[in-house]
């Protein structure tokens, strides 16, 4: 199935997570200002053939810092730089994977995963083959797991699982079909899971380069505020 070259996503997160990344996107869009300043950038006094290519210069250099998250500078990009971190970490980027049915892609939630409780939600657009790799990898991880959860329903049809997922100690008190339920739902790798736990490294990538500046701007306003050279001279 072709997908669309961007895919909107809502990460469903823990109360505050919204605020904080407003702000923290808020302050390197600021940042992205500054380094769009520098020198090398700068257009006036440009025949305009000359300041059409530095732009389209400084427009590659933004897609490369994006890229390498050096510069996180709106939701989607923070968004898209951790979700191909965590895919990265799980050993999951690339291309390899099977395609996933229709129904993978579809809204309703998967066999196996829960509402979680999560209070808040940031709306993202990540880049669609992102988006693709991604649910071709939680489909394909968690097929068996899946068939199983399936077969486990039509084999229970009166029993209704938790809504929310246990933690190991909670897993462990359980007995009977409820157990198997958990031992098979803690299998399913959902998308969502992923788009939290991406969002939840472009977060800390964030929290890095707003400390880097913080520290970078002290060191400025001390070596402004210095006078020994002066005093030597």
């Amino acid at each position: 199935m072709m997908r669309a070259a961007s895919y909107s996503v809502s990460i469903w997160v823990e109360h505050g997570v919204r605020d904080r990344l407003a702000r923290l996107v808020e302050a390197e869009k600021v940042r992205e200002v500054v380094v769009s300043a520098a020198p090398q950038w700068r257009t006036y006094g440009l025949r305009r053939e000359e300041a059409a290519r530095v732009r389209g210069q400084w427009q590659k250099e933004r897609q490369r810092l994006r890229a390498e998250g050096e510069l996180l500078d709106t939701r989607d990009v923070v968004a898209t730089y951790g979700v191909r971190e965590e895919l990265r970490a799980r050993g999951w980027d690339h291309d390899e994977w099977p395609e996933a049915p229709d129904e993978a892609w579809g809204r309703g939630r998967w066999p196996g995963s829960r509402d979680g409780g999560f209070p808040e939600h940031v709306s993202v657009r990540l880049d669609g083959e992102l988006a693709k790799r991604t649910v071709q990898a939680c489909w394909e991880t968690s097929r068996e797991a899946i068939a199983e959860l399936r077969r486990w329903r039509d084999a229970n049809p009166g029993i209704t699982p938790p809504r929310y997922r246990r933690t190991e100690e909670g897993r462990a008190e359980l007995v009977g079909p409820l157990a198997e339920y958990e031992r098979l739902s803690a299998q399913v790798t959902t998308t969502g899971e992923i788009w939290r736990a991406g969002l939840t490294r472009g977060l800390g990538r964030l929290e890095a380069l707003a400390l880097q500046a913080a520290e970078a701007g002290g060191i400025a306003a001390g070596q402004e505020g210095d006078t020994t050279a002066v005093r030597r001279a």
